[in-house]
C-alpha cells in the first residue's frame, strides 16, 4: 500500500481505517464471544448473577467504545480512508454495506438499553427467574441476534471499506 496521509490516527491492523475503527472491528469480536459465554451461562448453569454483571459490563464497554468511535469518525470522517474514496470497490458497494450495517446498529442501540433498563427494573435482587422472564427471553434473544448481525455487517463493511 502506498504512504498516504490519512486524517486521525492510524489504525494497528494494516489497513487504512483509524485507530478507533480497529478497536472497534476487534472489540466485537469479544463482545460476540462473551455474550455467547454469558448466555450460556445463565441458560445452562442457571448463573444469573454472572449474567446479570456480565452484561452491564458488556453493556458500558461497548457504549464507551462507541461513543469513542462515533467522536472519531465526526472529528476525522471515514470516507478519505475508504476503498470508494481510493481504489478498490465502488463507493456504492461500500455504502451499501454501511447502510445495513447501520440498521442492525440503530436497532441494537434501542434494544439493548430497553432490556438491561427493563431487567434491572423487573427482576429480583438478587437476580432469578420471574414474571418478567418470558418477556426477557423474547427480547434479549432478538437483541443478541441483532448484536451478532450487527458485528457480522460491521466486520463487511471494515473489510470492503479499509481492507480491500
Amino acid at each position: 500500500m502506498d504512504a498516504v496521509d490519512f486524517p486521525g490516527i492510524d489504525g494497528f491492523l494494516g489497513t487504512r481505517a483509524s485507530l478507533m475503527l480497529d478497536v472497534l472491528f476487534l472489540a466485537m469480536f469479544g463482545i460476540v464471544a462473551v455474550l455467547g459465554w454469558s448466555v450460556f451461562q445463565v441458560k445452562y448453569r442457571r448463573r444469573y448473577r454472572l449474567h446479570k454483571w456480565v452484561q452491564l459490563v458488556l453493556g458500558t464497554i461497548l457504549l464507551v467504545t462507541v461513543v469513542a468511535f462515533e467522536a472519531d469518525v465526526r472529528l476525522h470522517g471515514w470516507e478519505d480512508r475508504a476503498a470508494g474514496a481510493i481504489g478498490g470497490h465502488p463507493a456504492t458497494s461500500v455504502f451499501t454495506a454501511l447502510y445495513i450495517h447501520l440498521v442492525f446498529a440503530l436497532v441494537a442501540v434501542v434494544l439493548w438499553p430497553v432490556v438491561i433498563v427493563r431487567a434491572l427494573r423487573n427482576f429480583p435482587n438478587p437476580p432469578a427467574p420471574a414474571a418478567h422472564s418470558r418477556w426477557h427471553l423474547r427480547w434479549a434473544r432478538i437483541a443478541a441476534i441483532d448484536m451478532v448481525l450487527t458485528a457480522i455487517t460491521g466486520w463487511a463493511f471494515y473489510i470492503m471499506a479499509f481492507a480491500m
